[in-house]
């Protein structure tokens, strides 16, 4: 037996176990023994997977050579750093060599969501399911297919059938808010920070969790989590949080800390790296709606009130007739669902062909359209587009900050959705409770934003 075996039995079993470090630890001292091992560095590109050290998991699978497992190991790889692209040819070819690989099957179903195929990557999740029907990985995959595909009760089916596991219960709480049936999703929100995936939003701190009750005489610290569009829309429960208590401190990007403490509720409002007070509570933003269970989501209108200094250059900026209407085609290109929901300002041709209105663009690192007023070079903070959407008739956006901002201000704001869209928005119609000023114009089937373009131009 070769001395890198008992290490490589080590691996599996520590892996097996959920055990992440003692398997890396034991993959390693394996290839140490025998770098040709191409178990070991399919095995050690999975853990590294798992423990969120991606460039190292590619290396790893690059180094499996001809294992029958490495391409699929690779693809992997490729998809969790988002180069789906990269990725999609090799799960193709390595499935159409092994069309009955449930694994394979999955990774390829993954590819076919990233770029917006999700009724095939659903048939593809079936028959892997089919085929192993005891593989709770499996059956959660069906579910989140169902759920993208928009077959909610049948995927809620399913992740009620995964009882507590963590990914089963987020994407219950997911489902249940597109379904609009907000108590429910609440029971198993919380869920969402104990995914893998949640791990870059995660603090550690001493102090319990609140749980939603007062807190007289106490120091709660809010902290924020996610994106800036979240922040956003989730200050609007800071007053609320404050009813019930003493000092509330809320921590969250440096860029919002002016507007989040203009929602009224904190008694200081820190950015993020900020050496924090004492205090004796901590919460997640996003807990609060569950916490506070309110019956009226945005009970009054704007919830934001930034500060009213005048801005000349973009004053100039916007001294063009009316009816003045704000761009925003684009979100930021890290989030995972960016492809869907950002789109190619050549698409924009049926909004700009309304030559009674006059178009601005509020989309910073990109060039305005032609016939399109670039406001861009006029807006370094938050501010300044809040600023810039309180003298705009109404905004055009897709689905990122600058449309939690627009509803924030109570702004008319047509947000333009992909067929799969975010959880707060719900799976249909053209209004959230969320933002009474906005409407929805949702895509008809995934990938189709002609007739949402198409729709919009028409209403405005």
């Amino acid at each position: 037996m070769s001395a890198a075996h008992p290490w490589l039995a080590q691996g599996l079993q520590a892996q097996a176990a959920g055990q992440w470090t003692t398997a890396l630890l034991a993959y390693r001292r394996a290839l140490r023994e025998d770098d040709t091992l191409g178990d070991a560095w399919v095995n050690l590109s999975t853990v590294l997977r798992e423990l969120g050290r991606l460039e190292e998991a590619l290396e790893a699978a690059e180094r499996a050579g001809a294992h029958p497992d490495a391409p699929w190991a690779r693809a992997l790889a490729l998809q969790c750093l988002g180069r789906h692209d990269e990725a999609h040819p090799i799960l193709a070819a390595a499935l159409a060599a092994d069309p009955d690989h449930p694994a394979l099957a999955s990774a390829m179903a993954a590819s076919l969501h990233a770029r917006g195929e999700d009724e095939a990557a659903l048939a593809l999740d079936q028959a892997a399911f089919r085929a192993l029907p005891d593989r709770p990985e499996l059956r959660l995959n069906v579910g989140y297919a169902l759920m993208r595909c928009g077959h909610l009760e049948e995927a809620a089916a399913h992740f009620e059938a995964l009882g507590e596991a963590p990914k089963a219960r987020w994407n219950l709480a997911y489902t249940r808010c597109l379904q609009g049936r907000l108590p429910q999703a609440w029971q198993h929100f919380s869920a969402r920070l104990e995914v893998p995936e949640a791990r870059d939003n995660l603090r550690a701190f001493d102090a319990p969790r609140w749980d939603g009750r007062p807190f007289e005489g106490r120091t709660l610290l809010v902290w924020g989590e996610q994106g800036y569009g979240d922040a956003l829309m989730a200050a609007r429960f800071l007053p609320a949080v404050k009813a019930l208590g003493g000092r509330v401190l809320v921590l969250t990007y440096p860029s919002l800390v002016d507007l989040v403490a203009s929602a009224g509720g904190s008694d200081l409002v820190l950015p993020e790296g900020a050496e924090l007070p004492a205090f004796d509570l901590q919460v997640p933003l996003l807990d609060l709606p569950a916490l506070l269970a309110p019956a009226d989501l945005c009970p009054r209108l704007p919830y934001l009130h930034p500060a009213t200094t005048p801005r000349p250059a973009l004053a100039a900026a916007l001294d063009r007739p009316g009816p003045r209407i704000g761009l925003v085609w684009a979100g930021n290109p890290r989030h995972v669902e960016d492809r869907r929901r950002s789109l190619d300002p050549a698409r924009l041709a049926p909004l700009l062909a309304r030559q009674d209105l006059t178009w601005f663009s509020l989309q910073v690192g990109q060039p305005a359209p032609p016939g399109v007023t670039d406001l861009s070079p006029h807006l370094h903070r938050f501010e300044d587009t809040a600023w810039a959407l309180q003298q705009l008739d109404a905004l055009v956006t897709v689905d990122t900050a600058v449309a939690h901002l627009a509803g924030a201000l109570g702004r008319p704001v047509h947000l333009l959705l992909p067929f799969f869209p975010d959880w707060r928005w719900g799976f249909e119609g053209p209004t959230t409770p969320w933002y009474p000023t906005a409407t929805l114009h949702r895509q008809p089937r995934s990938g189709a934003w002609d007739p949402v373009l198409e729709a919009v131009a028409r209403v405005l």
